[in-house]
């Protein structure tokens, strides 16, 4: 009787630690986005700086804030590079892709027209019709609604001052006092939980490295290969296709997907042999990725179910827009790691 009692209140104390967990994150949604884009350039950096820091034969032994300059002078100079070389063609594919707007509005109506007249002539029942129809639209509310959100939300963010200055500001320190926050963090707790905290700590910093790390390299990767490929099969805005490609990498399990579909619709648009050829040169991509880059790149085991993650996208997406679905495989293995070593208290 009183294991059954024990067990009820430690099933009570997990949903109440779920519970506070979902509401410190709604409390602090506003702050998260400029949070976590510091935590990615943490760990991007933190190699450079750890190899030009670390004494010889290992690293060139510089000081700590010389080796975070050198590190921030490389980031920038590669936003100045894209910004130099890329954004003016991109910038160029905007405006011809705005110009072509109406003229593809008109022929994707064309399409769903001759759509319908095919299969009226099937004998196709009303209600399936209806189906089809509804089906179609809810697919194109959603593709512009996603695209939609993940603007506003770039959007969002580039246009508060603060959190620009912010992020920068708080990817130094994180570089810089890394080891004190990690023994300030420790601290908090009662002395007999060190270790615990200690080993937690190690799980989530591990678990962060790795994954970021092996996300940037596969959107690197997919997004430069995409470019490439669209390029030499002649597909229009190849660059403007290619980026939305690397990006939506990082959303697991629906990324590569999203990312494919605008560049197979515009190719349809030109040709549906040209359609059939991207189609095929993305399952050839995704099929090189899943059976040897992931496995490579990506080795990091976040010990998370598929479906957990799409429930925590679905949240994360409701708290903090289009960011949430990049950001809540990492969020929700964190707080998996929190949630275990609690729970062995």
């Amino acid at each position: 009787m009183n294991e059954k009692i024990n067990d009820n209140k430690k099933l009570l104390w997990r949903f109440v630690i779920v519970l506070l967990i979902l509401a410190i994150l709604y409390y602090v949604s506003d702050v998260l986005v400029p949070v976590i884009i510091s935590f990615i350039l943490f760990y991007i950096l933190n190699p450079i700086v750890t190899l030009l820091s670390c004494k010889r034969p290992k690293g060139l032994n510089l000081p700590v804030q010389i080796s975070i300059l050198i590190a921030f002078a490389l980031i920038f100079s590669v936003f100045y590079l894209f910004f130099r070389f890329i954004i003016p063609p991109l910038a160029n594919e905007f405006r011809l892709f705005g110009q072509n707007i109406p003229k593809y509005i008109s022929e994707i109506k064309q399409l769903v027209n001759n759509l319908r007249m095919w299969y009226a002539g099937q004998s196709i029942p009303q209600s399936l019709e209806n189906a089809i129809i509804q089906s179609f639209n809810n697919l194109v509310s959603t593709a512009v609604s996603l695209a939609e959100q993940i603007i506003k939300s770039i959007l969002s963010v580039s246009s508060r001052f603060i959190q620009l200055i912010i992020i920068p500001i708080l990817t130094y320190y994180l570089l810089k006092d890394k080891d004190s926050i990690k023994k300030g963090v420790i601290s908090l707790l009662p002395f007999k939980n060190h270790n615990k905290v200690e080993k937690g700590v190690k799980e989530v910093n591990d678990v962060l490295n790795n994954y970021i790390k092996g996300v940037t390299m596969l959107c690197f990767f997919i997004g430069t290969t995409s470019t490439i490929g669209l390029f030499l099969l002649g597909v229009k805005y190849y660059i403007i296709l290619g980026i939305i490609a690397g990006i939506t990498e990082a959303i697991p399990f629906i990324g590569p997907w999203i990312g494919g579909v605008p560049a197979v619709t515009i190719a349809f648009l030109t040709s549906p042999i040209l359609a059939l050829k991207v189609f095929l040169f993305y399952m050839g991509l995704q099929l090189l990725e899943n059976s040897i880059l992931v496995p490579k790149i990506l080795g990091v085991k976040l010990n998370l179910h598929p479906i957990a993650i799409i429930i925590a996208m679905l949240v994360l997406g409701k708290l903090i827009g289009a960011f949430g679905l990049f950001f809540a495989a990492p969020i929700l293995a964190i707080l998996r790691i929190i949630y275990l070593e609690i729970q062995e208290g």
